[in-house]
Formats: C-alpha cells, structure tokens, sequence
C-alpha cells in the first residue's frame, strides 16, 4: 500500500463509533483508542501535540507545526464514524478491492484525516518549506452533538483559514446548511397489556406528534428556496419506547432533524414545530440539544481561491458548490475562520453497508494539499 493508504487502513482498524445518544459502551463506542494511535503517530513525527477531553474518554487532539508564517491553515476532521450494525463487510478490517479501501469510517471520514497527517508529515520530511503555519484539529462527536468542535470553539480555536474533512469527492463546498437536533417525548402509564385500560400508551399519543411533524416537513419543502441551498428540511430520524411487549408503554421519545437556511434562527425553528404541535396533549418538547447554524463563504476569499488553483492543477478542474448537510465547518465560520469543506470520498458511500473509499481519490487529495501547503 501507499503509505497514505497504509495509514488510512490503521485508522479503520480501530473502531471509534458515536453512540448516538444510545445505550451503547465500551472501548468501540468512544473516540479514546483512535485519539491514542493519532496523538502517538503526530509525536513519533515531531509533532507537538495537545490532547483533552470534551466527555469523559472522548478526546479532541490538537496539534501544531509552527513555521513562523503569516498565516496559519486549520485542517480539521472527525474521528468518529456511525455504528457498524448490519454491516455487509467486518467494518474493522481494512481490505482493498478494485482500487478502494473497504471500511467503516474509510470515507467519513478517516479518508480526510490519513490525508491531512500524510500531506503535513510527507512535505516536513522531504525538507519542503510550507507556505502556513498548520493547526491540526482531530475531533470527537462530529456525528450527533458536534461536540468537539463546539469544545474546540470555546477552547480559543484561532487559525487564518481552514478546511473541513468530508467525503467532497473533492469538490470545494464553500455553502451548507445548519442542522438543529431535539427530542420529543410523551408520557403514558404503565400498566399490564392485558388490561390496556388501566394504563396510558405513550407510543399512541406519539402518533399524532409524528403525523403533524411529517405534514410540517411537507410545508418546509415547499417554501421558498435559498439560491444555493434548497428549502429547509425536517424529519424524524428515531422512535423508542416502551419496556416490553406485554407493557404498556410509559414512556416515548423521537429525535427530530431539522436543516435550515440563511436567515432561519434557532428561535423560530422552534416555533415552527411549537405550533405543528398546538392542541396535542401530552407531548414535550427538549431544549435542543445541537443548534449548528449553516455557512456560506465568500469565492473571493483566498482559502477557496488558493484550495480551487491547487484542486485545478491536480485534476484538470475544480468544482465549487452548496451542500444540503452540515459540518463542523459552520461552527469555524461562526467564531471568524473561513472554513470551507473538501475531502476524498463521495458522500454517498457515507454510513453505507459497505463503505469505501476510491484510493485514486485518497492520492490525488494528498497530491492538492501538498500544493496548497508547500512555500
């Protein structure tokens, strides 16, 4: 294997799932093994590191190379991926097949972060000069709070400009949605299914909350569009409750998704389902528990001017564009770093069952990063 493929094979190797808020645990479900491999990896390059919890056993890892330049060039990604459940592959044992790397966390988005590290570590080792001082940014709960970059941001992140790790198929996309997260509950009482009477089913007074969100994502999908962006989004991506079968449920809960536009506020999304939800009866709403708002750089800016030259001079041409999702790139943005997204891998083998990675793309992203880095 090419030593970025080598690296990218040891980082699927090593499972950092997100438990999503769910019941899950243990060393699988926790960034902390992956944290270690990086941490002890930057260090045997004579790379100064810094690594800290924003949870207990779910680190950030930060690292810095200092060149004494003007400017410095955040390279950021995540080390979780979503669960391996009902994979199609074993999800923890990198295999190459027709010119891809096969597993979870190839594409989101270990693909990235192998190719940031090579790019960096690659260019030192053959004495190049680089062109920005680079921040390393390696961090947990990307895919269900974006806590490590929220804890990053309140750490005192500072960088000129930066770039997000995603699956881009290595498109600039320099515009994206923002993305807020709830809960919804509804309480019953218990009581044996046999005498369903003498209880209040919970999953039954969530059925009427669910009916009115669906109808709500409707109306959302017909309003007006933002020029890049689309109309905003809902949709309820979890249901649970209940104890057993012959129980009648107590307790319900669904998880609610909702992507918004410029000029949406947290505030008024919540109006938004407040009022679908006007004259049911027992439903409650959480504080939201992620509220990323979107971003949309500037072309302008040298961060996408000098990403698309270097993207140019690889593939023959480049492509910027708007996407539907969110990254943590919203939250850079929000603090004052241009922050756009790009990476190796295309989004739609993301959270596949048998996800992979075009190592011809892994290649050629260390290839533009290089160009971009180097004085």
């Amino acid at each position: 294997m090419e030593p970025v493929a080598k690296l990218l094979a040891d980082l699927v190797a090593i499972p950092s799932m997100n438990p999503m808020g769910r019941k899950r645990d243990g060393a699988q479900y926790s960034e902390k093994n992956i944290a270690d491999f990086i941490g002890s990896y930057l260090k045997r390059n004579a790379i100064d590191i810094e690594v800290y919890d924003i949870a207990p056993g779910r680190p950030n890892v930060m690292a810095f190379v200092d060149v004494k330049a003007q400017d410095s060039l955040l390279l950021e990604a995540h080390m979780d991926t979503v669960h391996a459940d009902n994979m199609s592959i074993d999800p923890f044992s990198p295999v190459i097949r027709d010119e891809k790397l096969y597993g979870r966390g190839s594409c989101d988005t270990k693909g990235s972060l192998a190719a940031f590290c090579h790019s960096v570590i690659s260019l030192i080792q053959s004495g190049q000069k680089l062109r920005f001082n680079i921040v390393f940014l390696f961090v947990s709960d990307e895919e269900y709070r974006f806590g490590g970059a929220q804890a990053a941001a309140k750490k005192g992140l500072r960088a000129s400009f930066g770039i997000t790790g995603e699956p881009t198929s290595l498109s600039i996309i320099r515009a994206h949605k923002g993305v807020t997260r709830l809960k919804i509950r509804t309480k019953g009482l218990a009581a044996h299914s046999a005498y369903p009477e003498r209880g209040k089913n919970a999953i039954y007074r969530m059925a009427p909350v669910v009916e009115r969100l669906e109808r709500l994502a409707k109306e959302l999908s017909n309003h007006k569009p933002n020029p890049l962006l689309g109309p905003p989004s809902l949709s309820v991506g979890v249901i649970e409750g209940g104890q057993a079968v012959n129980t009648v449920p107590d307790e319900c809960w669904i998880d609610v998704d909702r992507r918004s536009i410029p000029g949406e506020t947290t505030e008024s999304i919540l109006e938004s389902i407040k009022a679908s939800l006007n004259g049911l009866t027992g439903a409650q709403m959480d504080p939201p528990y992620l509220s990323v708002a979107g971003m949309d750089v500037r072309q302008d800016l040298p961060i996408v001017k000098l990403l698309s030259q270097s993207v140019k001079e690889v593939t023959g041409s480049v492509q910027i564009e708007a996407a539907p999702y969110a990254t943590d790139a919203g939250i850079y943005n929000s603090i004052g770093i241009p922050t756009v997204v790009f990476g190796p891998g295309n989004i739609a083998e993301a959270h596949t069952h048998a996800e992979f990675i075009e190592l011809k793309q892994l290649e050629q992203s260390v290839l533009i990063l290089q160009r971009l880095i180097a004085a």
